[in-house]
Formats: C-alpha cells, sequence, structure tokens
C-alpha cells in the first residue's frame, strides 16, 4: 500500500536515457504485482495466464522483459526482497511459510492425479501463489545474472540503506515509504511501457518517468524527516491505518502549525479522533523508519551473463513457455547485458566500494 504523498512530493519527469551508468535498487515485491495486468478475478475465468502445471507465468516472463529494458537503458539493477518484517504489517511470517509449504505438497499432489481444475484452485491461493512466484522471480534472477538481496525486514527499507550507502545511486519504487525510511533519491514508472493499467479495468494511463528527491521536497514542505514520518502516522503507512478524515494536506498542515505529532494529539483531541494512536504504536512507527531492520554490509555485487540454460529449464522445461520466444530475449538480455557493463565501466563515477564491485567482475 504505502503511504499516500502523491500530492506534496516533489516531482521533476526523467527519461530512462539519463539514468545510464546508474546502479539502481529495486523494490521487487513492489515492482511484481505490477508485471500483472489482469486481476485476480480475471485470472480464475482465463486459461490464457496458466501453464500446463496450472500455475501464472506472467512474472516471469515480466521479469525478462524487465531486465532486459534496464541493460537495454545502461542500468544496472539490484532487486530487493522482503524478509520478515514488522508485526505492524505482518507481511510475511513464519506461519505463512508453513502454509505455502503445506499448498506447494496439495499442488503438486492435485497435479500428479490429473486434477487440472483442483491445481488451478490451489495455484490461486494466495498463501501459494504470492510466495511461489517470490520464489521463482529470485531463481530467475539467479539464471539471468541479476544480483538480489533478500532484506532481513522491508525491501523498501533495504532499497533506501543502499542508496543511502552509495552502493545505489536511485532506489525504483511505486510506494512513497521509500522516503520514510530516509531514500535520497527514488524512481517511479521506471518501464519501457509508458503507460500503466487501471486497477479493476481494462484501461490505461499514460505515464512518465519520475525522480523524487527527498532533500528537496523536504524543503519545498518546510518540514524535517521527523516531520515527515509523524505526518506518515496521520495519514496511514503499512504499518497503521492513520487517523480518520486526515489525509495528505491535512496532515501537513498539522505538522506545520503544531511542529510535532505530540502537539497534533494535545491540541486537536477534539476534531479528530486520535484513540487508535496509542504512544507504543508511535514509539514502534518511528522506529521502524528510523531504525529499520537491514543488511548494513551487504556482501559485493556481481552482474553475470544471463545462464540460458537455467533459463530455459525454468521458463521452458518448468513451465513450458515457448522455447523461441524465451531464447530470442535471453540472446538480447545478453547483447545489452554487455553493452551496459561496458559503458558502465567506463564512465560510473561511483563510490569506492561500488566502483570495486563493478571493476572486479570485468
Amino acid at each position: 500500500m504505502g503511504i499516500k504523498l502523491n500530492d506534496l512530493v516533489h516531482v521533476e519527469p526523467i527519461d530512462a536515457s539519463e539514468l545510464a551508468g546508474a546502479i539502481i535498487a529495486i523494490d521487487a515485491p513492489n515492482l511484481i504485482p505490477s508485471l500483472f495486468s489482469f486481476s485476480h478475478k480475471q485470472m480464475n475465468h482465463s486459461k490464457f495466464f496458466f501453464d500446463s502445471t496450472q500455475k501464472p507465468f506472467f512474472h516471469l516472463y515480466g521479469i525478462l522483459y524487465r531486465v532486459k529494458f534496464y541493460y537495454s537503458k545502461k542500468i544496472l539493477p539490484i532487486f530487493c526482497f522482503d524478509g520478515i518484517d514488522s508485526e505492524l504489517k505482518k507481511h510475511f511470517t513464519t506461519d505463512r511459510l508453513h502454509d505455502y509449504r503445506f499448498y506447494e505438497k496439495w499442488h503438486k499432489s492435485a497435479l500428479a492425479s490429473g486434477d487440472l481444475q483442483k491445481a488451478r484452485r490451489i495455484g490461486l491461493n494466495p498463501n501459494f501463489l504470492w510466495s511461489n512466484i517470490i520464489n521463482e522471480s529470485k531463481q530467475l534472477l539467479g539464471a539471468l545474472g541479476v544480483p538480489y538481496l533478500n532484506s532481513p525486514a522491508s525491501a523498501e527499507s533495504q532499497c533506501a540503506e543502499l542508496v543511502k550507502q552509495s552502493i545505489a545511486k536511485y532506489s525504483n519504487s511505486q510506494d512513497y515509504d521509500s522516503l520514510l525510511f530516509g531514500c535520497p533519491k527514488v524512481v517511479r514508472n521506471l518501464s519501457k511501457s509508458l503507460k500503466r493499467k487501471i486497477k479493476g479495468r481494462w484501461m490505461y494511463n499514460k505515464i512518465q518517468p519520475e525522480l523524487i528527491d527527498l532533500k528537496t521536497t523536504l524543503k519545498s514542505l518546510g518540514i524535517n524527516q521527523y516531520q515527515l514520518i509523524d505526518m506518515a502516522l496521520l495519514i496511514g503507512t503499512d504499518y497503521f491505518s492513520g487517523i480518520k478524515n486526515i489525509g495528505s494536506k491535512t496532515a501537513w498542515k498539522l505538522i506545520r502549525v503544531h511542529k510535532t505529532l505530540e502537539n497534533v494529539l494535545k491540541n486537536m483531541k477534539n476534531k479528530f479522533d486520535f484513540s487508535s494512536l496509542t504512544p507504543d504504536i508511535i514509539k514502534k512507527v518511528r522506529e521502524i523508519f528510523f531504525f529499520p531492520d537491514v543488511l548494513k554490509h551487504p556482501t559485493e555485487f556481481h552482474w553475470d551473463p544471463p545462464v540460458e540454460s537455467l533459463v530455459k529449464q525454468l521458463m521452458c522445461q518448468e513451465h513450458s513457455l515457448n522455447l523461441e520466444k524465451v531464447k530470442n530475449n535471453i540472446d538480447k538480455t545478453t547483447n545489452y547485458y554487455y553493452d551496459a557493463i561496458k559503458f558502465c565501466s567506463q564512465n560510473l563515477n561511483k563510490s569506492r566500494s561500488s566502483q570495486r564491485t563493478l571493476f572486479d567482475m570485468l
């Protein structure tokens, strides 16, 4: 979900060509759902989105196309995935991992018995669907030679950390929560297709890549990072639902006038119901954004050429996807990869650690 700040952030249009030579941290759990251009209801009524194992496969084509796009623009991606998130978010837990393994066995059993309808129903169960998509996405990225990180907590906080350490130049996420984690620069709408499907409808909006600079945004709003997080508590984030009747503009005005969240709660208690915003919630959410659980010293990153046999094994053998189509895209991705590596080795002006990572692999 993420915080709704689209009315307040300072956005600058940017062309993908301007990102050439950059390492970009990709918020994978935010990206992957966007690769599905259809709703859950539509999936239930279409054979087109399923392979012979009765599992969706568009995430595989989507990631292959997206990696090809990044390399074509001389961009080096690092994908970040969620770990075990805060109890306030409850995104993935040990219990959900147990559920996934249960449904995985059930799905294999249905296929073995030839009950394809049952296999499809199991394949669409949220306890199986998302975890399977994430696992296969990591498998494909490994086959494509693209580095990825399993964050201890949220992917977007890990992306922000990579940018803060100058390992990556930008974070790529549609969510504004990246700003709450202190990410200096966020790129949105970074895709080959300059259109985005309207949720629940077969209609598309035109989009343009955008650059959000945290420092510029805070300056334009006249607030600091601490106050931005206080605004988030009023508006609502993945970790707290927010206060009824307070949107982004109202929250901004309240914080500008009263300076701190505590003052807002004290001075506006007769106008809004703050009963759900307990001191414990405030403390925990602030800690999540100010002191996120991230990998402070991740291993060095390497971008390797795609391994055709491994990509084919996943996409063509396990999912029975079109061999010619897959091979054609592997070949293009490989060519773009070498162009991107050559360009970056000559032009990338990065921190010492990132330079060493890039050049050591050449």
